[in-house]
């Protein structure tokens, strides 16, 4: 299958927005859970199964059309250009304003993240 630019591009930012949101909505139902509040985690747990299956679709369709080589290749280089360059922004930001102990965070978040991106690139080799 062959996807256009622009549906190419926009199935991309879906995945990611429903991966976000799959996340944002399990870790507010922990804390939700902890707070006591059983009947709203298990409603935020099942929205965040929902978005689950948004992301798993869109990945699926972006595979098919791409391929999985290709897809992790891409995949391994955002990891690396993108998010690790917006951890270090952020922290020297948090260093700017007097937090040093979430410039600390972010800057060990970030070489986590180059870790994941050497992770991806060589699964995209091992293809």
């Amino acid at each position: 299958m062959s996807l256009g630019k622009e549906t190419e591009r926009g199935l991309k930012e879906l995945l990611m927005a429903n991966a976000e949101d799959y996340m944002t909505l399990a870790l507010l139902a922990e804390k939700m859970e902890a707070a006591g509040k059983a009947e709203e985690a298990k409603l935020l747990r099942e929205k965040a199964a929902v978005e689950l299956g948004h992301a798993k679709a869109i990945f699926e369709t972006l595979v098919r059309a791409g391929g999985l080589k290709e897809t992790a290749k891409e995949l391994a280089e955002v990891e690396d250009l993108q998010h690790v360059s917006e951890y270090n922004v952020v922290a020297m930001k948090a260093k700017e304003e007097g937090h040093p102990e979430i410039e600390r965070m972010l800057c060990s978040f970030a070489e986590q993240e180059r870790g994941i991106a050497e992770a991806l690139k060589q699964a995209a080799k091992a293809l």
